[in-house]
């Protein structure tokens, strides 16, 4: 399960930033849902692209209207994209901070704990003149949360150029933890115990959710 999960991280954000339709099923917040076609969102997304069939016109649907969206795409491959709140903690306070409106995250893992994960695509451009590539390496970041709650919690960052960027990957899961799974000691014990490392730090969470349920 493991594996697939690398493997749908990396297909999932080379289909980022295509304007390409794929099958999908919004919910609704109504408790409503629409069936038919739209674009992939984006973590900062505040309308969805959609059209009942091909042939349709498009509408643009407000995302805080939809609480998420399951796509399929050509291949039968299915993602699914959810709009929760983001928890993050300032570089230089330590202060958490909670975003003001929900976010669209693709959730990676979904039992007691959930993961989701956020895309940037980066700017790298190879110039032809220069014989120079230049701009900035795309990354993902990864939050988790409990599965009944609202709100993800930064976890780390990965490089997609496979560069480790966030070098406090280890220290800044254990301290998000302590934050997300208040009242849950067992989990936060087993988490402050794991050596992370930036490379296989989404795998090690994932044992560890396997291993200490959280409720």
């Amino acid at each position: 399960m493991k594996k697939t999960i690398l493997i749908t991280v990396a297909f999932l954000f080379s289909m980022l930033g295509h304007a390409k339709f794929n099958k999908a099923i919004l919910y609704m917040e109504d408790g409503t849902k629409k069936n038919g076609l739209a674009e992939m969102v984006e973590n900062g997304d505040s309308k969805v692209v959609f059209k009942t069939d091909e042939k349709a016109k498009k509408e643009k649907i407000a995302s805080d209207l939809i609480k998420k969206i399951e796509f399929t795409d050509d291949e039968k491959n299915e993602f699914i994209a959810e709009r929760l709140y983001l928890t993050s903690a300032n570089a230089f306070s330590g202060k958490f901070s909670k975003s003001k409106e929900k976010k669209w995250f693709y959730i990676l893992y979904d039992r007691d704990i959930k993961i989701g994960c956020v895309d940037f695509a980066g700017t790298m451009k190879y110039n032809p003149s220069k014989g120079k590539t230049s701009g900035e390496f795309g990354d993902t970041s990864y939050y988790f949360g409990k599965k009944k709650g609202d709100e993800l919690y930064f976890g780390f960052l990965k490089s997609n150029a496979g560069i480790a960027v966030h070098t406090q990957t280890g220290s800044n899961i254990k301290k998000m933890s302590k934050e997300a799974f208040a009242g849950c000691p067992k989990l936060i014990a087993a988490i402050e115990k794991e050596d992370f490392k930036t490379k296989t730090a989404l795998e090690q969470l994932i044992g560890i959710f396997e291993r200490n349920k959280c409720k």
